[in-house]
């Protein structure tokens, strides 16, 4: 309970109010880390605590009070006295008004960081008060849009505010350091700035790309494996918008010549979400890239993966095993890391130590010691492996096996009793054990200590909304080596594009899988050194689908479509 007490203000709260046991605190922290849902929002699913107590405690603690969102009369000035996009942004309604304040209902905990930045984008004072997130989120909707209001239509609301400070944009787009530094600083560059976040978000997106050229400065999501573009901003923007995400993420904002990395560290719209930052130097400015890690959108429970039957029910057996080593194997974005996490959490046990080391660390799970790491200090996979294993481990996770002597160590694990997983960058399954082979590790320990690969890729999804059937024709067919009798009449499907997915067809993204087992007749042609095909050809011949395979069978489940299959699969 003392963690929770020191990490968890709502825990801390209610154990001070003796409302929570030790177990249950264990059990709140548990599931927040399984589903990344709020801890609040946790505590009121499991019926510790009813919303409207909680609210009234929080409040009670903030000195502030709870107002009834559904009964309260807010008059159009009021609601006018905040823009949208801090609306949504902050998941704040505003319910009162005066010359130099306004008074916002927030449903969560509101930080004095969170409260200052409020303040400063809104330019007076702010006062906050406590309502129900049901009552928030549908008056947010409801005064200020639906979900589908757009990046593009909130940016026109910016345009008057963004002209005004045009001197100091401007000024934020010369070499001057501290002019730079003030335009950063200014409210309509954090406003657009914290729009894009939010819009991120909303769209599910894993990376934002923010990209300066001669004459625009784009602004790219990838969403789905798939880049579009956002409305470009103006291109005085780059610098200013440029240095606030450096400005965000800690990074030195007058260097401008040589790559950073960063993280932010931001909750938007009540979810917590971590972005990492790269940024690159090039020839019009910096180009910086946020990768997107929303724990809310990606689940790490195995269950959830998305795994045939048959490949689950294999995958946990093998994570039974008291050691071996299991590979997960597809090229950068397949969703490797995704199955690992998924199973060392179900692995995370009180009797079992769990060691990682990550180039960088994605996603942190309680129970689990993360390492990052960090060639430039001299903290290499190799030096942090030689450490693990005097660190009394039961089960490891490589990032990667990037060479000999990492595979080496891998290898050593596993023979002195510790369960070791990893990744490798090969096309499919059978390619792993080549991979390993050109590395100079000799067959022999690999077939002594390797359990199974699994290769993987993600195939985007169909939209629902419009999705449309059609019968295939022979050429179709062909291209996936199938014959007219294995579809019979079944039809295929296609997304034919609708506001609800960008007008793409696609809307979310699920795995392919298959699983080569390493049985006894698979060790022996390892032992042979015999090359990627006969491998794939003797697991086919013992029941493996292939990565085509699992994606024709999805084809014909309506997930995904024929190019999707046909883009990710050989």
């Amino acid at each position: 309970m003392a963690e929770a007490r020191q990490t968890e203000p709502i825990l801390q709260l209610l154990d001070s109010q003796g409302l929570i046991s030790a177990e249950q605190a264990q059990e709140v922290l548990e599931e927040h880390q399984r589903s990344g849902k709020p801890v609040r929002n946790v505590v009121v699913d499991m019926e510790i605590i009813p919303e409207d107590t909680l609210l009234e405690l929080i409040a009670e603690s903030l000195g502030t009070r709870v107002v009834n969102l559904p009964a309260t009369d807010i008059p159009p000035d009021v609601v006018h006295a905040i823009p949208t996009s801090v609306a949504r942004m902050y998941m704040v309604v505003p319910v009162d008004r005066s010359a130099n304040s306004v008074t916002l209902a927030s449903y969560d905990l509101m930080s004095p960081e969170k409260s200052d930045e409020l303040m400063f984008v809104l330019s007076r004072d702010v006062l906050i008060v406590l309502a129900r997130e049901e009552d928030i989120r549908s008056h947010v909707n409801q005064l200020y849009g639906d979900d589908s209001a757009s990046v593009t239509e909130m940016l026109s609301a910016l345009e008057s505010e963004i002209e005004s400070t045009e001197q100091l944009i401007e000024l934020g787009s010369s070499t001057d350091e501290r002019g730079i530094e003030e335009a950063a600083g200014s409210a309509p560059v954090i406003r657009y700035v914290n729009l894009v976040l939010y819009q991120a978000v909303q769209d599910r997106a894993s990376d934002i790309h923010f990209e300066p050229f001669e004459s625009e400065f784009k602004i790219r999501l990838r969403v789905d494996g798939a880049l579009y573009d956002l409305a470009p901003p103006p291109k005085k923007l780059a610098l200013p918008v440029i240095s606030r995400l450096k400005v965000m993420a800690n990074l030195n904002i007058a260097e401008r010549r040589l790559p950073q990395d960063g993280r932010i560290q931001l909750t938007i719209a009540g979810r917590q979400i971590d972005f990492r930052v790269s940024c690159l130097p090039t020839q019009f400015g910096e180009s910086v890239v946020l990768r997107v890690l929303d724990r809310g959108v990606v689940s790490l429970d195995i269950d959830n993966l998305g795994m045939p039957d048959d490949i689950l029910s294999q995958f946990l057996l093998d994570l039974d095993k008291p050691n071996g080593i299991i590979v997960v194997t597809g090229p950068t974005g397949s969703g490797k890391t995704t199955t690992l996490y998924s199973a060392l959490r179900r692995l995370n046990t009180v009797e079992s130590k769990l060691l990682t080391a990550e180039d960088p660390v994605e996603y942190e799970i309680d129970g689990i010691i993360q390492v990052p790491i960090n060639e430039a200090i001299g903290n290499s996979f190799e030096r942090v492996l030689r450490a693990f294993l005097r660190q009394d481990p039961d089960i490891l996770m490589i990032g990667e096996i990037r060479d000999l002597t990492t595979a080496h160590i891998a290898i050593h694990a596993s023979l002195t009793g510790h369960l070791v997983f990893s990744t490798l960058h090969t096309n499919d399954a059978a390619g792993a054990v080549t991979r390993l082979i050109d590395m100079e590790v000799e067959p022999f320990l690999i077939s002594s200590t390797l359990e199974a690969v699994i290769g993987q890729r993600l195939v985007r999804t169909i939209c629902t909304n419009c999705k449309t059937a059609y019968k295939p024709d022979d050429q179709i067919l062909a291209s996936l080596s199938m014959k007219r009798a294995d579809v019979g009449d079944r039809p295929f499907y296609y997304g034919a594009g609708c506001e609800h997915c960008h007008n793409t067809g696609y809307k979310g993204r699920k795995g392919i899988y298959e699983y080569l087992m390493i049985s006894d007749p698979i060790r022996e042609l390892i032992n042979q050194r015999q090359p990627t095909l006969i491998l794939r050809d003797k697991a086919v011949e013992l029941g493996m689908r292939t990565l085509r395979q699992d994606g024709v069978r999805n084809i014909l489940d309506g997930y995904t479509t024929v190019e999707e299959v046909r883009r990710y699969t050989s």
